[in-house]
C-alpha cells in the first residue's frame, strides 16, 4: 500500500503540472508523425540535378557532348571545379573518368569514380546506378554491363557515409547539450533556490546571461570536438577543413541556441518539466535539421520548415568544411544565419530572463 501511495503522489504531481503534462502528451505524438510523414518511403521519380563531370580522356569528351543527354551533364576541367560545384550545390554528384576510360571500354572493362554530394548522398549512391546508362546512352546499351561505378571520397579513397553523418552530430551534439546543460543548470538553481540569491545580487542581469552562455558553449564545444574524434578513429572520417574553422563553426552553432534555451527553461519552475519541454523542440528540430536525412527528400512542408531550425545552417556549414575542405567564403550563407540566430536570442534571453525568473 506504501508504494501504491507514493506512485499515486508522482502522479499528481505530474498532473499538477499542466506544462509538463501537455508536453509529454505532444513529444511522442510528434515523434510518430515525424517518422510517418518526414522520412519517405522510397524514392520514386527522377532525381533533380545535374551530374558533374571531370574527363581526363579527350575522347570521351567528345562522345559526351555529341550524346542527347548532355542536358543533365555538366563538364569540369579539374577535380577542384568539381569540388567548388559540389560545395555550392550546383550537382547532385560528380564523376571522374580517368585517361583511357573509351579504350577501356571498348575492352569491355571500364571503371569510374562517382563523388556523391556530401550534403545528399543518398541520390549520389543511386546516381552511381544510373549514370552508367547516361554516359552510354548515345552508344549500345550492352556498353553499360562493361562500366564499373566506384563510389569514392571527394578527394578520392573508398566513400564514407560516416563523412555525411559525422558533421550533423557534432552540430547536434552541441546543441542538444546546451539544452539539457541549461535545463539542468537554470531550472535546478531556481529549485535550490540560490538563483534568487543571484538574482538579488548587485550583478548586471546580462552579465548572468554572458556566463551561462560562456559556460554552455565550452560543454556543447568539447563534447562535439569528442564526438568528431571517436568519428575519425573508430569510422574513419577524415578531415579535410581547418580545425579553427570547425571550431568556429561549433561556437557559431552552440551560441545560435544558447537565447533560445535560456528563454525556455528560465519560465519553467521544474528541472523535471524543463527537460521534457527542451526535449520536444530539440528532438524534432533533429530530424528536420538534415542530420540523419538529406533535406532534399523530406517532403515540402519539411524542407520549409528546416530553414527555421539553426542546427539546419550549422550541419551544412560543417559538411562543407569537414568533407570538402572548401573555405568560410563557401559557408557565408550559414554563418550569417547562425549570426542572427545568436544576436536576436541572445538578445531576447536578456531582456525577458529577469521577468521571466520572478514569474
Amino acid at each position: 500500500m506504501t508504494a501504491l501511495r507514493i506512485a499515486w503522489k508522482d502522479i499528481k504531481f505530474l498532473l499538477r503540472s499542466r506544462t509538463m503534462l501537455i508536453f509529454s502528451i505532444l513529444m511522442p505524438i510528434l515523434m510518430m508523425i515525424m517518422m510517418g510523414y518526414i522520412f519517405p518511403k522510397n524514392y520514386e521519380g527522377q532525381i533533380e540535378g545535374k551530374i558533374g563531370i571531370y574527363s581526363k580522356d579527350p575522347a570521351f569528351n567528345i562522345m559526351i557532348m555529341a550524346s542527347k543527354g548532355k542536358e543533365h551533364v555538366k563538364l569540369f576541367r579539374s577535380r577542384e571545379d568539381l569540388i567548388d560545384a559540389l560545395a555550392k550545390n550546383e550537382i547532385i554528384a560528380a564523376a571522374v573518368i580517368p585517361k583511357g576510360y573509351m579504350v577501356s571500354l571498348s575492352k569491355g572493362n571500364a571503371e569510374i569514380e562517382v563523388v556523391p554530394n556530401p550534403s545528399n548522398p543518398q541520390a549520389g549512391i543511386m546516381m552511381a546506378n544510373l549514370i552508367t546508362s547516361m554516359l552510354t546512352a548515345a552508344e549500345n546499351e550492352d556498353n553499360i554491363k562493361k562500366i564499373k561505378a566506384n563510389l569514392t571520397g571527394v578527394y578520392g579513397g573508398k566513400f564514407n557515409y560516416y563523412d555525411f553523418m559525422a558533421p550533423g552530430m557534432m552540430a547536434m551534439i552541441a546543441i542538444m547539450s546546451v539544452s539539457t546543460g541549461l535545463a539542468a543548470s537554470i531550472t535546478r538553481e531556481r529549485e535550490l533556490g540560490t538563483l534568487d540569491g543571484i538574482m538579488v545580487a548587485p550583478i548586471n542581469r546580462s552579465s548572468i546571461i554572458v556566463g551561462k552562455i560562456l559556460a554552455q558553449t565550452v560543454r556543447g564545444i568539447t563534447q562535439a570536438l569528442i564526438v568528431l574524434i571517436v568519428a575519425v578513429v573508430l569510422f574513419g572520417v577524415k578531415i579535410y577543413g581547418n580545425i579553427f574553422s570547425t571550431i568556429l563553426l561549433l561556437f557559431l552553432a552552440t551560441f545560435s541556441f544558447i537565447g533560445i534555451g535560456i528563454i525556455i527553461t528560465a519560465g519553467i519552475k521544474e528541472q523535471e518539466t524543463a527537460q521534457i519541454v527542451m526535449s520536444t523542440i530539440t528532438f524534432p528540430m533533429m530530424f528536420f535539421s538534415g542530420v540523419f536525412f538529406p533535406i532534399d527528400q523530406m517532403p515540402k512542408f519539411a524542407q520549409y520548415l528546416s530553414y527555421v531550425f539553426p542546427l539546419t545552417y550549422a550541419a551544412d556549414a560543417l559538411r562543407k568544411n569537414i568533407t570538402l575542405g572548401v573555405g568560410l567564403s563557401y559557408m557565408r550563407f550559414d554563418i550569417l544565419m547562425l549570426i542572427l540566430f545568436s544576436i536576436i536570442s541572445s538578445i531576447a534571453a536578456t531582456l525577458l530572463f529577469p521577468k521571466l525568473v520572478k514569474d
